[in-house]
């Protein structure tokens, strides 16, 4: 069920339980992210946050901090908000962005790309595609550490704690950084792409880029102050 008990106000400065959940997206369109990703569909009427979160046993307390935290990237969750944050739920959240990812961002970036490098030459058409699928491959391989590795781990701290070579810090320690390509291939678009080509593409092609850039920092913004610190709690519980 979601959890009421711990909840203060005062906490979150932009978004509160008893605001109408409508109202939390109109007040930043990322909330409808968030809702779809801790799997909360739109249909809720006049309901307020509290009430659609205990109708889809979605934490409120988590969905709260994601999105104040999401309009205020200083935001810090203190210890108790970090000791009563329910890890399962961030993973889920987490892996639902994973699967947006690879399932409709990089396509939808793809089929601009396509279309824009169908308009230039030859040269610039195969090393913008070539740039784009190692990139591609390079966030592949990122998530699937995630997927395959850290989240296991998890679970297995959650349901049979064991000591392991694996720890959540050697995941921080390594933690790579797949924006910086992203801003190489945002450069060459901008600056170096011929300027007989459409414009409007090329302007619709960023704009999807810079969208998904911003949605990467929040995912990792995610991790790093509530992913990590909630693992590093249950470490430190159970050895």
């Amino acid at each position: 069920m979601a959890a009421t008990t711990h909840y203060k106000e005062t906490q979150y400065p932009a978004f509160f339980a008893q605001m109408k959940m409508a109202d939390l997206i109109h007040a930043n369109s990322q909330n409808l992210e968030v809702l779809h990703r801790l799997g909360i569909p739109l249909g809720f009427g006049e309901k307020t946050v509290e009430e659609v979160c205990s109708k889809y046993s979605v934490d409120l307390e988590l969905l709260l901090l994601i999105c104040n935290m999401l309009l205020n990237n200083d935001l810090v969750p203190d210890k108790d908000q970090i000791e009563r944050c329910p890890i399962l739920q961030v993973v889920s959240f987490l892996q639902q962005s994973h699967q947006y990812y690879l399932q409709v961002a990089l396509p939808k970036i793809h089929h601009l790309l396509d279309a824009l490098t169908a308009t230039c030459s030859d040269a610039h058409g195969k090393a913008l595609n070539r740039f784009f699928d190692e990139y591609w491959h390079e966030v592949e391989k990122h998530l699937a550490h995630e997927e395959q590795i850290v989240y296991p781990y998890i679970q297995q701290l959650l349901n049979q704690p064991k000591k392991t070579k694996f720890t959540i810090q050697q995941f921080k320690d390594k933690h790579a950084n797949i924006e910086i390509k992203l801003t190489d291939l945002k450069n060459i678009i901008i600056k170096y792409i011929p300027d007989d080509n459409s414009d409007r593409l090329r302007e619709e092609l960023l704009l999807q880029l810079f969208t998904f850039e911003d949605d990467l920092n929040r995912h990792t913004l995610i991790e790093e102050k509530l992913l990590v610190p909630g693992v590093l709690l249950l470490e430190k519980m159970h050895f």
